[in-house]
C-alpha cells in the first residue's frame, strides 16, 4: 500500500506536521471503504480525462482538504501550491 505525503507546503512545516496531516487524510479515505491506491488511481485517471471512480476521487479530494486543515486550519491559510500525493514522489 502506498503512503501519503503533502508536497509544496512550505519550508516552515515540519515532517511531524506533514505526517499528522497525512494520517488524517488516510483515515478519511479508509473510512469510506477505499484504499489510498484506489483513491490515487481515481484522481490520476480524472486528470487524464479517463473514466474514473467518482467516489474514490471524492475521497481523495476530501482527504487533501482534511490533511491541509489538520496542519493549517482555516482554508485561507493553506499554501496555494500544496497538494496531497504519494510519499514515493518525494
Amino acid at each position: 500500500m502506498s503512503e501519503l505525503w503533502l508536497h509544496d507546503v512550505g519550508d516552515d512545516v515540519t515532517r511531524e506536521e506533514i505526517q499528522k496531516g497525512c494520517a488524517a487524510a488516510k483515515a478519511l479515505i479508509e473510512s469510506r471503504g477505499i484504499t489510498v491506491d484506489q483513491a490515487y488511481a481515481a484522481v490520476m485517471k480524472r486528470s487524464n480525462r479517463e473514466s474514473f471512480d467518482r467516489n474514490a476521487a471524492k475521497a481523495w479530494d476530501d482527504a487533501e482538504d482534511a490533511a491541509l486543515g489538520a496542519i493549517f486550519g482555516d482554508i485561507d491559510d493553506w499554501p496555494d501550491d500544496a497538494v496531497l500525493g504519494l510519499a514515493d514522489e518525494v
